[in-house]
């Protein structure tokens, strides 16, 4: 093989390369509207929030929410949050179990680990990435649940 031929062979493999590493960087990326609030549109208003503080722990509390105020509250603090999967599980501190019902679509669950990690569950949907851990990349101050159980 010519020289020229070996340049073109090594662009396309790092032209390869590079777009892989792209795709993969954009597939561990989401966010929390992405993954619930787009799926609830559909189906309606959410009619409840079922919220366990430190599930099978000896100090767990449990919090039914039916105000729509206080769900709208609640949710609204998750929209802006910006995700990325994460393999790392940190379960340390407080841990908050948020089912979030609605009228005729599906429920989800948010398991909310330590201030920075969350997993997230679609009941009536098996896609890949529902029920993976991600680290929550952009401001979050989980106040606003621990506020709920005081």
């Amino acid at each position: 093989m010519s020289k020229c031929s070996w340049y073109v062979f090594l662009a396309i493999c790092v032209l390869i390369l590079l777009s892989a590493t792209v795709y993969s960087a954009s597939q561990n990326r989401t966010s929390f509207k992405e993954l619930v609030l787009d799926q609830l549109k559909e189906s309606g208003t959410i009619r409840e929030l079922d919220i366990v503080k430190n599930r099978n722990r000896p100090n767990e509390q449990r919090l039914k929410i039916t105000d729509q105020a206080e769900i709208d509250r609640i949710v609204n603090s998750f929209s802006d949050l910006k995700l990325r999967k994460n393999s790392v599980r940190d379960h340390s501190g407080d841990e908050y179990e948020i089912r979030l019902s609605t009228e005729n679509g599906p429920t989800f669950t948010l398991a909310v680990y330590s201030p920075d990690h969350i997993r997230i569950y679609n009941h009536s949907s098996n896609h890949k990435r529902y029920g993976k851990e991600y680290k929550i990349v952009s401001d979050f101050a989980p106040g606003i649940l621990e506020s709920l159980f005081r």
